[in-house]
């Protein structure tokens, strides 16, 4: 009797001195090995090119268990919070950081947002992971869902918090989103050679109406016109094409001025904190 007082009294304290898993990357941490080197290589691409054209620091973890990496008991939206701010990740002044954190034995995954993101913006990351990165998921195509959340929060997230822009407001399920994704998911070695060019929202694009004729034909291309340095923030340009009706039409984006604390370039964590926002799912 007494043992198992002492067990339960002293199991906490264990779990807290086993600790937190310390970062591999400042982009991916592949504790549970669900990517092939070639899908890491694309996201790493995506993370990287998606960080230096916003100042956004994403990051994605995996692990098997919360509990074999100093969670145990510990709910997925704690233990995030915590893993995000131990690891500091993003700005220390913008508090703008994303952690993708997935749990495949736990079959749990979240996206934690910075503190500096007004809650509205949960919304958005519970899209991203609905629409996604959960498909997959249940399919246990680990690799697929990753790098396809990974784009969707640059597209939802990272480009229009930074942008200024209001959060996307919550759309409809249609049958042809549905066919939409079917068809994302056949082509998607197509998609690798698109994310490898830095185009990484082209396919989310396709998946959008085109405000001029309603068909799915668009394309996005970005083209930096001022590059951020320290001393003043950059500007880009994003032009959309309709293959079906042939309107063109561009618009105008704000690269955040990079920090000196360098969470704004292209390594490092930068100090970054989360008051528990964002959301989760499981499959």
């Amino acid at each position: 009797m007494l043992r198992a007082f002492l067990f339960a009294l002293f199991l906490p304290l264990a779990a807290i001195a086993q600790g937190l898993p310390e970062p591999m990357s400042d982009r991916i941490n592949d504790f549970a090995d669900l990517m092939p080197p070639e899908a890491e290589a694309r996201v790493a691409e995506m993370l990287q090119r998606g960080r230096e054209e916003t100042g956004v620091h994403v990051v994605v973890v995996t692990m098997e268990r919360m509990a074999q990496n100093g969670g145990v008991g510990e709910p997925i939206t704690d233990y995030a919070k915590r893993l995000f701010n131990a690891w500091g990740i993003g700005d220390k002044d913008r508090d703008d950081g994303i952690l993708i954190l997935v749990a495949r034995t736990d079959r749990e995954m979240r996206i934690a947002l910075g503190a500096g993101y007004p809650v509205i913006w949960d919304n958005a990351a519970q899209r991203v992971i609905d629409r996604y990165m959960l498909p997959d998921f249940k399919e246990d195509r680990y690799a697929e869902g990753i790098e396809a959340g990974v784009a969707a929060t640059f597209e939802l997230i990272a480009r229009p918090y930074t942008a200024g822009a209001a959060a996307p407001e919550e759309e409809p399920w249609t049958p042809e989103d549905a066919l939409s994704f079917a068809i994302f998911g056949v082509f998607g070695l197509m998609a690798a050679a698109s994310f490898l060019r830095g185009r990484l929202g082209d396919l989310l694009t396709r998946l959008r109406a085109c405000p001029n004729c309603g068909h799915r034909s668009q394309r996005r291309w970005r083209e930096v016109i001022n590059p951020a340095s320290r001393a003043a923030a950059g500007e880009g340009v994003t032009h959309y094409h309709c293959d079906h009706c042939g309107i063109d039409r561009s618009e105008r984006y704000v690269i955040p001025r990079r920090s000196s604390s360098g969470s704004s370039g292209s390594s490092g964590f930068g100090g970054g904190s989360s008051s528990g926002g964002g959301a989760s799912g499981r499959w």
